[in-house]
């Protein structure tokens, strides 16, 4: 007798499952660097010039959201990723996908948005059919909005960030073949080195690594 996957936002339970929460820590030590960013800028954006007041304002007003978003994320209650039998549960972002089946991903890889300590590494979820998985999610407008905005930027619709869960991504990535040994997790070439080292080459340089880029998905 078949087993029926559990609802789109259900997070299961009485079976084997591995779950993750956020990285509180690291997300509470973000939030004060910024917080530590706006005292700073507050100096210029009260006692400084008008441009250096400007600057100032814009700089506050960009970092308070980035404290909010931050907050939410660390006082979130629950796992922010869920892999069982059924596929896995993606609560990553501000906006969850939910559950996302294991028949509903074509592979899963390896990728860098960004170059260097400041690149941002994730696993992206390659799905089978996006149309009928955003379609199924239409009713939902904030899903319809990060789809939009993420497309924009040319940046995974769905990806399981670095920043995101308490676990190296190497960890992920095994636990999702243990759930799933069919299903290919794909690594991608060494990270790309940060652009500031052209500006400041080593002495003794190591060889160039190659760039990088997508893995290449498999043919079906």
């Amino acid at each position: 007798m078949s087993v029926s996957p559990p609802p789109p936002d259900e997070v299961p339970s009485g079976h084997d499952q591995t779950s993750y929460g956020p990285p509180r820590l690291r997300l509470l030590v973000l939030v004060g660097t910024c917080l530590l960013a706006i005292a700073i800028l507050w100096i210029p954006a009260q006692y400084g010039s008008t441009v250096m007041k400007g600057i100032g304002w814009f700089g506050i007003v960009l970092l308070i959201p980035s404290v909010l978003v931050l907050l939410a994320r660390t006082f979130r209650p629950g796992a922010t990723l869920v892999i069982d039998r059924h596929g896995l549960v993606d609560r990553t972002a501000l906006i969850p996908a939910g559950r996302i089946r294991w028949e509903e991903i074509t592979v899963v890889r390896k990728r860098e948005i960004g170059r260097g300590s400041l690149a941002e590494r994730m696993l992206e979820v390659v799905l089978t059919d996006p149309e009928e998985f955003h379609r199924a999610r239409s009713d939902r407008w904030g899903w319809r909005l990060l789809v939009a905005w993420r497309t924009l930027l040319k940046q995974p619709v769905i990806g399981i960030p670095a920043s995101m869960v308490s676990a190296p991504l190497s960890a992920v990535a095994a636990e999702i073949r243990r759930h799933r040994p069919e299903l290919q997790v794909l690594e991608g070439p060494p990270p790309a080195p940060s652009k500031f080292r052209a500006l400041f080459p080593a002495r003794n340089p190591s060889p160039q690594r190659p760039r990088r880029g997508d893995p290449d998905l498999p043919r079906l």
